[in-house]
C-alpha cells in the first residue's frame, strides 16, 4: 500500500494490506503523520496535539503483535485520531480552552480503553469548538478550523477537527463527542458518516462534560462499514444487519423554504425508499424546550475541574472572568456561568420535557406507520468564520436521548457537503446502520 492509497482506504483495506504485509502499522502511522505535516498548518488546522513518537511506538508494538500472530482486535495498527475533550493518559485534555492546555489527564477515558483493546494506534488529538460550547468550531486555543471542502468556511462543531482530519485524510476514524450535534453536523459538512448513539449507549467516563445527560461521543468515518465498526467497538454491542423495510418519513418543517440546492439534495437522497411527507410542526420548539445544556454546563465543569489544579479557571464564572475566550463565545459563557443550574425548580421541568417529547416522538412514529425520520441535518449551508450558524435540526435527538445518523447526501454548486439525518427510536441503531449501507449518495 502506497502513501496515495492510505488517504482514501478504508479500515476494511488497511487491515486487508496489514494482513497481507503489504503495509505496516508503522508505516500506517508514518502516512498519517506525513499527511497532518503536509497540509495541516496553515490549510486545515485540525490538530492540538500531535504524539508522534508515541505513536510510531505503538504502531511498532502493533507491528510485534502481528508478527507472533497476536492480533489484538479489529483496529490492530489502524490509526485513530481523538477529539480534545477526551482524556488520553499523559495527554493534555484542553477541550479548546487556552486556560485548560496544561491539564494532562491521569487516565485514559473509557473509550480510549476500547480502541486500545481494539488494536488502535492513537496518533494526537484535534481541534474543537471551545468547551464544546458551539457549533463552528472557535477556540481560544487553536482559532478556526477550517471545512475539508471549502476553506474559509465552517467544518461544523463541536467536533470540528475530528470530522476534517477524517475527510482530509489524517486517519480513517476520528472520535468527537456529541451533546446537540458535535458529531452529526461536523459529518454533514464535511461529507462523512456520523452516529449519535441512544443515550448511556457509549461511556462518558473520562470526557470534559458539557451537559452530563445530553453528552455522549461518537465515531466519525467516511463510510458507513467503518462506522458500524466504531460504535461496536466503542459501544461494546454488536447490531445486527437488519432487512427492516425501510418505512421514512420525510419532516416537512425540517427544511428551509429558501435553501433550495439543500432541499432537493437530501430528497433526492431519499427518492428511492418511497418515503412519505409528514409534519410535526411544534417538534423543533418543543426540542429546544427540552435543551438542558443551559441548566447543567456551569455545575459539570466547576465539578470536572474540582481536582484538576493545571487548569487556569476552575469555573465557568472564572472563565469569564479570565475574559481569555474566544470572542464567538461571550455570550453563551456569560449566559451559562449566570444560569441557576440544576437547583432550579426549572431543571426538573426540562427532565420532564424531555421524557415528554420522546413518548410524543414515539407515538408519531406510531401514528404515521414510520420507522425513521429523515430531515437536512442543518437546513443552512456552513457559514464563512467568524459568522454564526443557523438551521441545525440535530437537537431532537439529543433532547430525546433518541439515536440518529448522518449520511453524506452530495454536494451544493459550491462545493459544500449536504448531509442527511436519519433519526430512529431509542435502541435502534441496528436500522440506522443498515439504512447507511442502502444509500449510494
Amino acid at each position: 500500500m502506497q502513501y496515495a492509497d492510505y488517504l482514501t482506504a478504508s479500515i476494511n483495506d488497511l487491515q486487508q494490506a496489514l494482513t497481507q504485509r503489504t503495509v505496516s502499522a508503522r508505516q500506517l502511522a508514518t502516512y498519517a503523520l506525513q499527511r497532518i505535516g503536509e497540509v495541516d498548518q496553515p490549510r486545515y488546522n485540525a490538530i492540538t496535539w500531535l504524539f508522534a513518537e508515541q505513536a510510531l511506538a505503538a504502531a511498532d508494538a502493533s507491528d510485534a503483535r502481528r508478527q507472533h500472530g497476536e492480533v489484538a482486535g479489529p483496529l490492530e495498527g489502524i490509526p485513530v485520531l481523538i477529539k480534545d475533550n477526551i482524556e488520553v493518559q499523559g495527554w493534555p485534555t484542553s477541550a479548546g480552552s487556552v486556560l485548560l492546555r496544561e491539564v494532562i489527564a491521569s487516565d485514559d477515558a473509557a473509550l480510549v480503553t476500547r480502541l486500545r483493546k481494539a488494536g488502535a494506534v492513537l496518533i494526537g488529538k484535534t481541534a474543537m469548538h471551545e468547551l464544546a460550547a458551539g457549533i463552528t468550531g472557535a477556540s481560544s486555543l487553536s482559532g478556526f478550523t477550517h471545512n475539508a471542502w471549502v476553506e474559509g468556511r465552517s467544518p461544523g462543531g463541536s467536533s470540528s477537527g475530528s470530522a476534517v482530519a477524517v475527510s482530509a485524510g489524517y486517519v480513517p476514524l476520528a472520535i468527537g463527542s456529541d451533546t446537540a450535534g458535535s458529531v452529526r453536523i461536523p459529518a454533514a459538512f464535511n461529507n462523512l458518516f456520523g452516529l449519535r448513539m441512544t443515550r448511556g449507549a457509549i461511556s462518558t467516563n473520562g470526557i470534559v462534560p458539557l451537559s452530563p445527560t445530553q453528552d455522549i461521543p461518537g465515531p466519525l468515518a467516511r463510510s458507513a462499514a467503518d462506522l458500524r465498526l466504531a460504535s461496536e467497538i466503542l459501544s461494546g454491542q454488536q447490531f445486527a444487519k437488519s432487512d427492516e423495510p425501510l418505512r421514512i418519513g420525510i419532516w416537512q418543517e425540517g427544511f428551509a423554504a429558501d435553501e433550495a440546492e439543500i432541499n432537493q439534495t437530501v430528497r433526492a437522497a431519499l427518492a428511492d425508499f418511497a418515503p412519505r411527507e409528514v409534519s410535526y410542526p411544534q417538534l423543533e420548539t418543543l426540542a429546544a424546550d427540552a435543551n438542558i445544556i443551559g441548566y447543567e454546563f456551569a455545575g459539570a465543569l466547576a465539578a470536572y475541574l474540582e481536582d484538576k489544579p493545571q487548569a487556569q479557571s476552575r469555573t465557568l464564572a472564572e472563565v469569564v472572568a479570565s475574559k481569555r475566550y474566544h470572542p464567538q463565545l461571550e455570550t453563551v459563557f456569560t449566559t451559562r456561568a449566570q444560569h441557576p443550574g440544576v437547583a432550579s425548580e426549572g431543571y426538573q421541568q426540562v427532565q420532564q420535557r424531555q421524557r415528554d417529547l420522546y413518548q410524543q416522538l414515539a407515538e408519531f412514529f406510531a401514528a404515521h406507520q414510520i420507522n425513521l425520520l429523515a430531515y437536512p441535518v442543518v437546513r443552512r449551508a456552513p457559514v464563512k468564520h467568524g459568522e454564526m450558524q443557523e438551521g441545525s435540526n440535530a437537537l431532537i435527538s439529543a433532547v430525546t436521548g433518541a439515536p440518529a445518523i448522518s449520511i453524506p447526501a452530495g454536494f451544493s454548486n459550491e462545493g459544500l457537503p449536504i448531509g442527511l439525518e436519519l433519526l430512529a427510536l431509542r435502541g435502534r441503531e441496528d436500522l440506522l446502520l443498515s439504512a447507511a449501507d442502502r444509500f449510494v449518495c
